[in-house]
């Protein structure tokens, strides 16, 4: 099951298939504390599965990233892990913890989801969030809802085990 992005907007659900789908774990410090920045890196096909005329006339699919922050990462012993985060832009780090990109780059507000580490570098994700409608980045559109499902390949993962 390689997995699906839905973009519920204004006027209706688009739906695409997940491409590529990428985890990726490095140590990091977050305040003078350090951490482990896990995130997941999607790109999916160029055909949607679902789609409505103002958007597939500009040719464009969306890609999605989604950064987690832990204290510790052991792959053996990782448990289901639910999680919110209000915000996609970080402030202390200055970058997009959770954005998806169709035309512009944007965060994604309102998180939460769920992570399950399935065994032999794969993770299921399963994300919500809201942001801009994907074609009126004026906020004259009600906001788009993202939801994001699907398996992501962490190929360097025995180094987490």
């Amino acid at each position: 099951m390689p997995g699906t992005i839905t973009l519920i907007r204004y006027n209706g659900t688009e739906k695409h298939a997940l491409a590529e789908s990428n985890a990726f774990a490095t140590r990091t410090e977050v305040n003078g504390k350090p951490q482990i920045m896990l995130w997941f890196e999607t790109e999916t096909e160029t055909e949607p599965l679902q789609d409505f005329p103002d958007s597939d006339e500009l040719l464009s699919n969306p890609d999605a990233e989604l950064t987690i922050y832990l204290d510790t990462l052991k792959l053996n012993e990782f448990a289901p892990l639910e999680f919110t985060l209000a915000r996609g832009y970080n402030e202390n780090s200055r970058s997009l913890d959770a954005r998806l990109y169709y035309f512009e780059h944007q965060e994604v507000n309102d998180n939460r989801g769920r992570i399950e580490y399935r065994g032999n570098g794969v993770f299921y994700v399963y994300w919500t969030g809201t942001t801009m409608d994907v074609n009126y980045y004026d906020g004259s559109k009600p906001d788009t809802r993202l939801e994001l499902e699907g398996e992501f390949t962490m190929e360097k993962y025995v180094e987490w085990l």
